[in-house]
């Protein structure tokens, strides 16, 4: 259990819960894009990806274990999300803290190394404090805060850019041959389409697919699972779906538009 020790630590020590991102994104990898299970697309009353997530009246989200619906409030938001949603991306890395803490308060009888992880965030949320404390102002210490947390926000982007454009679907996973291992994560994942030289920027997170089929791969040996992938879907017909950068997020902000429209 050192490596978990580490990890805690580390990511504590950045103001994100190692405990509490093994449970959300475990579950995002094993049912993905799956409306009632993944917690990955579940952001009502904010943001919903598809209709599914409401057309029927509320669903109940197996992973936070409660019914999650719209009210007259959040049937307004989700219907501009597509003129929001580049902005809340900018402060997304405040709801990393928030939900690190509510899985750490809230489960203590089935966390490992919880204090370890709150002595942890409790050291990068009086580190970071200290680092504004320094700056001139009140106008400067917020300018930076936003600034740096808006930065953060292309990964943010990033990460949810594999999957918002992508299929979603309702109940189980993984019943037959149409929708067994292989072909879900195909149909509910995309890379991002860059150049070898230009991976540094994308830390690895261009190549979706590779990690949903392999999630414990090394990110340096994505780009070669690759090209082992892509002979595979040409021999079974799968799309392999890898548009750019600026491609994806047209794709991305359609998806959020037209589930917009159908919130009106």
């Amino acid at each position: 259990h050192l490596d978990h020790r580490i990890g805690s630590t580390l990511s504590a020590l950045m103001g994100l819960s190692t405990c509490w991102w093994k449970s959300d994104h475990n579950t995002h990898h094993i049912v993905c894009n799956a409306v009632e299970h993944d917690p990955n697309i579940q952001y009502l009353p904010l943001l919903a990806v598809t209709p599914h997530a409401f057309a029927k009246g509320p669903t109940f989200s197996t992973y936070h274990k409660r019914w999650m619906g719209m009210d007259s409030i959040g049937r307004f938001l989700v219907s501009y999300q597509h003129i929001f949603f580049y902005p809340v991306m900018a402060v997304a890395r405040i709801n990393l803290y928030i939900q690190g803490l509510i899985y750490l308060i809230s489960k203590p009888d089935t966390i490992h190394y919880r204090a370890l992880e709150l002595c942890s965030l409790a050291g990068f949320f009086t580190w970071q404090g200290f680092l504004v404390s320094c700056l001139p102002g009140w106008r400067q210490r917020l300018l930076w805060l936003l600034v740096s947390h808006a930065v953060a926000g292309v990964l943010h982007v990033q990460i949810v850019l594999s999957h918002f454009a992508m299929r979603f679907y309702m109940g189980r996973a993984y019943n037959d041959a149409r929708d067994e291992w292989y072909v879900t994560q195909l149909k509910t994942t995309m890379n991002v389409d860059t150049w070898e030289w230009f991976d540094f920027i994308h830390i690895g997170l261009q190549f979706q697919i590779e990690h949903h089929l392999y999630p414990r791969l090394p990110r340096h040996n994505l780009r070669e699972a690759r090209k082992l992938i892509l002979p595979i879907c040409k021999k079974h017909g799968f799309d392999y779906h890898e548009p750019g950068f600026l491609q994806g997020n047209y794709e991305m902000w359609r998806q959020l538009k037209d589930t917009a429209l159908v919130a009106r």
